[in-house]
């Protein structure tokens, strides 16, 4: 039996004053603390499968900014073809290797190309697919770099939910051909494309199952032969109780068997850093409680 906790990635840290400052003056990078707020809390709550928090920025811009073609503006432009132009996230994640005890693991977080393409104003490509192709090599060598680090290397792909387009399950695996396990992270109601999701080459698909129950019928129908990572905790204040997040469990066991994996149903950047604490903390202290009873 494992049922293994994890996040889906973010974490509700934002840089204090006099990190700022202190940065402005010596160039130290002000998020570091931010990450290791992060991960202290991942660890303390006992998380075993743990991300950097994605603090330093929110999923579009942390990428956007590292990769060649992308401009700032009030929304971020494409105005060049994309391409990659050195390692985004592998510095984090290598501080956070440093950080974590024995028996912790790390999962990289990489937001999707199809996601990427459309959340964006695009002034170069004719179409999002064409963008998504050329993030697909950007992105790959991304997850390689990461793979080295991490146990577990998970795309983020919400934009599906809103349009499922056929390519984009090329387009996820090649950039997902690493030597590690991989993950899909659809948010929203994917009722409808779980059918298209459970042929995904990977080995991990993980929802929001809280938000959105009807999803346990759904992939009980499809007998999935990949893990599934559960959410079992809203992305909502409040804290839900333990005994409420344990009859959650119990039906993921039920289900889909003591594989599965239990995380929050999305990443938690938007709450209050005590409410994101006390849904890691109780959630943990739950699959414990189903693990006991279960051994």
């Amino acid at each position: 039996m494992t049922l293994k906790t994890t996040v889906v990635g973010s974490y509700p840290v934002t840089p204090e004053r006099r990190a700022l400052s202190r940065s402005y003056h010596t160039g130290e990078d002000p998020y570091l603390e931010c990450i290791e707020r992060a991960v202290e809390a991942q660890v303390e709550a006992g998380v075993q499968l743990i991300t950097d928090g994605q603090t330093s920025n929110d999923m579009i811009s942390l990428f956007a900014q590292g990769i060649k073609g992308f401009r700032k503006r009030e929304k971020i432009q494409i105005v060049s073809q994309v391409a990659y132009k050195g390692p985004i996230t592998v510095k984090d994640q290598e501080f956070v290797k440093g950080l974590i005890p024995k028996g912790v693991e790390i999962k990289g977080v990489i937001t999707g190309p199809w996601t990427l393409a459309n959340s964006v104003d695009d002034r170069y490509y004719d179409s999002p697919e064409d963008c998504m192709w050329d993030l697909v090599e950007v992105l790959h060598r991304e997850a390689e770099a990461l793979s080295s680090i991490c146990s577990v290397i998970q795309i983020d792909e919400p934009y599906l939910s809103v349009e499922y387009e056929e390519q984009v399950k090329g387009a996820v695996e090649s950039v997902l051909d690493v030597n590690v396990e991989t993950a899909l992270h659809v948010c929203g109601d994917v009722s409808d494309i779980a059918s298209e999701l459970v042929e995904y080459e990977v080995d991990i698909l993980d929802h929001e199952f809280t938000d959105h129950p009807e999803l346990y019928d759904v992939y009980a129908d499809l007998d999935p032969s990949k893990r599934l990572a559960v959410g079992v905790v809203s992305t909502e204040p409040p804290a839900e109780k333990v005994d409420i997040i344990v009859d959650r469990i119990n039906r993921v066991v039920d289900l889909f068997g003591p594989d599965s994996l239990v995380d929050p149903d999305c990443g938690l950047r938007f709450l209050p850093e005590n409410v994101a604490r006390d849904k890691l903390t109780n959630m943990v202290k739950a699959r414990d409680v189903v693990w006991d009873e279960r051994s």
